[in-house]
């Protein structure tokens, strides 16, 4: 959200600073405009935030509009990029409705800044490989992450590649294009918080005694949160020589307008996102007795945890009713750091990865789409194992037999299987 800050100038007047943090994102770099007028920087206000937290297309800061925003059409018997756009978007078959929600307020961005490029409306015919060049160094100047780039230009290309296969241009300009470096869009092991044994046993020790269980089954899991406050009690095998859990569902964001899915609130349950995140995981001793505590004597396909009251539990509640108070008390009381709750995800795959646990098995109990998301997630931490490489080749240069020791007892807790396609469904 942009907010306005009224300063008093030296002469005695008022300015009006209009600042939010680019894109809407808390760790967005903050930007700013200012007015002499309140009324003024009560429009921009709105303007930004109708941009989703990015400058108005055809804006100049400083400057204002370089031009009229109404002053431009497209050729005769051209095709409007905003129009084509627009039915591109309607047309998507194999996205959910938020996303195409979403993409329909990306088309409106995209046309705007190759608008405020080209100085005439865009279409499918006149998009250049240049234009397409000039809109990404503006937003990368502007702040936008690498990331944030790479998925508005897919976007574009995906149009654009309808308009040519439809025989409207003859290329697409958006291929060969080179896109800025993701590297700085890796989340790397500064920007994850992982939790040792003793500090996640003071952040168990200071939440709610009802909430405790959940927080085990979530760092003995490393499910999402979109995934464990979407477990039903018919989605567990606890009784089995091997207990298990299948990752079924989980909650996601319904669109709005003509994209909303009748009948449905906010969020309704529907499948995970890939192929890969429907799975099963094999669950510790500690984590089976959380579960069982959980379900309690109820049978059936209700969710495993619900609130007080018997409601899904709602998770920007819970963060801050529930797991902002227990972090806070325990920061008292010593825990030097600050996790968010997906940070008991990534503190599930440090203590496998320091256990020497095989990177394909933390893939498949994470539901990663490849081996290398686990690499670029978690390949810092592999340092970690290798005290058990050094073990093997020391072993082997001594002239003895490298052997991996596994006690059978817990080797099923290294498992994990997808789920079989007719469960999927």
């Amino acid at each position: 959200m942009a907010a306005i800050v009224a300063r008093k100038r030296t002469d005695g007047s008022f300015g009006y600073k209009v600042q939010w943090r680019l894109d809407g994102r808390r760790d967005g770099a903050w930007q700013s405009e200012t007015f002499d007028s309140r009324l003024a920087a009560a429009k921009f206000q709105a303007q930004v935030e109708a941009h989703g937290g990015l400058w108005p297309e055809g804006w100049v800061k400083g400057v204002g509009f370089v031009r009229a925003q109404d002053d431009v059409a497209p050729p005769v018997g051209a095709n409007a990029l905003l129009a084509f756009g627009e039915a591109y978007v309607r047309r998507l078959t194999s996205v959910g409705p938020y996303t195409q929600t979403r993409y329909l307020r990306q088309v409106h961005k995209l046309v705007g800044w190759l608008r405020t490029i080209k100085g005439v409306e865009p279409t499918v015919q006149n998009v250049t490989a240049d234009d397409d060049r000039d809109w990404i160094n503006a937003r990368r100047r502007a702040g936008m992450s690498p990331k944030t780039i790479a998925n508005y230009h897919g976007l574009l290309s995906g149009i654009l590649k309808d308009a040519m296969l439809k025989g409207l241009t003859p290329r697409n300009p958006c291929d060969g294009v080179r896109l800025p470096p993701a590297d700085d869009d890796i989340e790397t092991d500064a920007d994850k918080t992982f939790l040792t044994e003793d500090e996640f046993t003071r952040l168990l020790a200071a939440i709610d005694p009802d909430a405790k269980d959940l927080l085990r089954v979530a760092v003995g899991t490393g499910m999402r949160w979109s995934e464990l406050s979407a477990l039903r009690i018919s989605d567990l095998d606890l009784d089995t020589a091997v207990p298990l859990l299948s990752v079924r569902r989980a909650w996601k964001v319904n669109g709005s307008g003509e994209f909303a899915l009748t009948g449905e609130g906010r969020y309704y349950l529907g499948r995970p996102k890939t192929r890969e995140s429907r799975r099963r995981i094999t669950l510790a001793p500690t984590v089976v007795a959380a579960l069982r505590r959980a379900v309690g004597d109820r049978t059936g396909d209700a969710l495993v945890f619900l609130t007080a009251t018997g409601s899904p539990v709602n998770q920007t509640t819970w963060y801050k009713n529930r797991w902002r108070r227990a972090v806070d008390a325990a920061r008292k009381k010593g825990l030097t750091k600050d996790p968010r709750f997906h940070d008991l995800r990534h503190t599930h795959a440090a203590w496998l990865i320091s256990a020497g646990v095989p990177l394909p098995v933390i893939q498949k109990r994470l539901g990663h789409k490849s081996i290398q998301i686990t690499v670029d997630v978690y390949g810092g931490l592999l340092f970690q194992t290798h005290q058990v490489a050094d073990l093997a080749i020391e072993r082997a240069l001594g002239g003895e037999q490298i052997v991996t020791v596994v006690d059978p007892a817990t080797a099923h807790i290294e498992a994990a299987m997808p789920l079989p396609e007719a469960e999927s469904a």
